[in-house]
């Protein structure tokens, strides 16, 4: 009979050798399960990382205002500004070209290019600028002209610190000129200033420097007047003008004067008469006398009068 063969059995405070294996086990698949969740964990992490940046970015400037850690210009003819979807693209280029010629005080130069880029894409920042060169060519009257519609613009307008600096230069400016206000009858009369025209009325306001000026004003079937003024800086001054028209020539005007011309036409008339009386009087005067003149003659030589002819040795 064949002995039933037994499982061998754990000494009592051994360590069994299959329960060290099944500990080991468990410790092996929890350690893995530890490090695929912490994989999980740190990929993304890292390619945040490797992504982002490792600092935060600065942030933007207002629009007109240079950062504080960028260098300033050297020029602040026309500051930049962020740009638009409608600005020209030529724009840019005659702005920079106008702040190179200002840099060499080649200010004519400068207001042209100025123009142009005004006519592409007209902005408080293109009026600053030629206010500024108006101011530096003295041209006064147009200086004060931009600056203030410079600080009028909507279109790109200036930020506080350039609207202070036009300010500053505006009230410069009007000390070098007057304001003169005009209201002139009728309205389609032109004002006329040292041979140029500057407005038409009725009512008119412009700038003049300092000094004497002529101001004159015309208006068809009106008779022009003349204005002499002397500015003085920082002063107003008003004119009142009202054309005055020629006479209308009414009914009885007209009857008067056709009578007259009538009375005058027959004086003309009587006048000629008189004049070719006394000629043809004259004429036949001098045609009687002229025939008792010969009619004498013949006489006297009927009577053996001299013949006029002297004999000589007879």
């Amino acid at each position: 009979m064949a002995t039933k063969r037994s499982r061998p059995t754990c000494i009592a405070g051994a360590v069994c050798p299959r329960a060290l294996n099944l500990r080991w086990a468990v410790l092996f698949v929890v350690l893995l399960a530890s490090g695929t969740i912490c994989f999980d964990l740190l990929i993304p992490v890292a390619r945040a990382q490797v992504v982002e940046p490792s600092a935060p970015a600065a942030p933007s400037a207002p629009a007109g205002e240079v950062p504080a850690t960028a260098p300033a210009p050297k020029l602040s003819l026309v500051p930049s500004a962020p740009s638009t979807l409608g600005e020209p693209p030529d724009y840019a280029a005659l702005v920079d070209a106008a702040i190179r010629e200002h840099e060499l005080s080649h200010y004519q130069e400068a207001r042209e290019l100025l123009l142009k880029a005004h006519a592409l894409f007209p902005n408080a920042r293109t009026l600053r600028g030629l206010g500024k060169v108006e101011y530096e060519l003295r041209n006064y009257g147009q200086a004060v002209n931009h600056l203030e519609r410079a600080l009028a613009s909507p279109v790109r307008p200036l930020d506080p610190r350039l609207r202070m600096e036009v300010q500053e230069l505006l009230g410069r400016a009007r000390a070098y000129v007057g304001e003169v206000h005009v209201a002139v009858e009728p309205s389609s009369a032109s004002v006329i200033v040292d041979g140029v025209t500057v407005a038409s009325g009725p009512q008119a306001s412009f700038s003049l420097m300092v000094g004497d000026h002529l101001i004159e004003f015309h208006a068809a079937g009106h008779f022009p007047e003349r204005r002499a003024v002397h500015i003085k800086g920082g002063e107003e001054t008003k004119i009142q003008v009202v054309l005055n028209a020629p006479p209308a020539v009414t009914g009885e005007s007209a009857q008067a004067l056709g009578d007259h011309k009538s009375d005058a036409a027959l004086v003309s008339k009587r006048k000629s008469w008189l004049v070719w009386t006394l000629s043809v009087a004259a004429v036949a005067g001098t045609a009687v006398a002229l025939g008792f003149a010969l009619r004498a003659d013949g006489a006297e030589r009927a009577d053996g009068g001299t013949s006029g002819v002297v004999l000589r040795n007879p």
